[in-house]
């Protein structure tokens, strides 16, 4: 396959999987655009023929894709009739086909009638969502987020480690204990906030057993439209981002260090404040009572953002005793 064709592929299959969403919803038929209808029943004809299209379009931002559905036949494999706002991002040429970028925008936007129908659909998509899975650098069991959707803080670390998997949840093993205990801390347990992760799926190695890798750049990449969506379905008041990984996908600042990041000022995330921290397991390498005690004054920092009441002990915690 040359590369101008796995190109046109992929965005068959951004469309696809955005369509596959949209009908596991309950979408059925929408009306389809005229500009849109020869492109897409082209698509549809080749695939039958096991051809490859000779036409494609590239999406150049999020608003460019407006609405799409699908109108199921009698064959419920067989897309028939799709309806997609192009306008600014149809690209249309009858030899020479555009080749999206590596770069171009991914977009997760499970489908819904209500609340719990979008968060129920969002985890049946994410296991089937071929941006990510294409990759092929991700093991295959998804670890979904924890907590109340509902939640005022939200925090996020890198990616699901073997005892995450193994449990699917996030946060499992000794780090998910330093969590648990920093939660008791202040005053909350594990159903008042939302927990999850950056990347939802273990990244892969050689050989791999218990060993864990953080995710590339490549994988986050694709995975932050997923919390993209968790983050303005929970619309927290405060974001934690556990350990520089975590910090990096969510700002986007490049290869800083995470001392760089907590020394930036009014950081933000879909419209909810970010506040940068260690990521648990730090606490299972450090027994420094002054960076225990810098950790904990981040987290005060978090609950003054979420308005919860701070006791004076929980000010106190890790001062030197008089």
């Amino acid at each position: 396959m040359t590369a101008s064709n796995a190109g046109r592929k992929g965005v068959r299959s951004l469309v696809v999987s955005y369509l596959t969403g949209l009908m596991a919803g309950g979408k059925k038929q929408l009306a389809l655009e005229d500009e849109v209808r020869p492109v897409l029943r082209e698509w549809m004809l080749a695939a039958r023929r096991g051809e490859v299209v000779n036409r494609g379009f590239s999406p150049k931002s999020r608003r460019d894709v407006q609405t799409v559905a699908v109108s199921a036949g009698s064959d419920p494999g067989a897309m028939n009739e799709v309806k997609v706002s192009l306008r600014a991002m149809m690209n249309l040429e009858s030899t020479a086909p555009s080749q999206p970028s590596a770069k171009d925008p991914v977009f997760f936007r499970p489908a819904g009638k209500t609340r719990e129908e979008i968060w129920d659909q969002a985890q049946k998509l994410l296991t089937r969502w071929e941006p990510l899975h294409a990759l092929g650098t991700l093991r295959d069991k998804m670890v979904w987020g924890e907590g109340s959707p509902e939640a005022d803080i939200i925090f996020v670390g890198d990616a699901p480690n073997y005892y995450d998997e193994q449990e699917a949840r996030p946060f499992c093993g000794e780090a998910g204990t330093k969590l648990d205990e920093m939660l008791r801390a202040m005053g909350l347990a594990r159903r008042d906030v939302y927990i999850t992760h950056l990347v939802k799926y273990r990244p892969k190695m050689p050989h791999q057993t218990t060993n864990n890798r953080a995710p590339d750049a490549e994988e986050v990449r694709l995975s932050l439209p997923v919390l993209e969506f968790e983050v303005r379905y929970v619309r927290p008041k405060v974001i934690v981002a556990l350990g520089v990984v975590a910090a990096r996908g969510i700002i986007g600042q490049g290869e800083l260090p995470l001392s760089a990041y907590q020394q930036m000022n009014a950081l933000s995330y879909c419209g909810a404040p970010v506040i940068v921290t260690h990521h648990p397991s730090y606490l299972l390498r450090t027994s420094l009572l002054a960076e225990r005690r810098k950790l904990w004054e981040e987290m005060l920092h978090v609950m003054e953002l979420a308005h919860l009441p701070i006791s004076a002990k929980q000010r106190g915690y890790f001062l030197p005793k008089s």
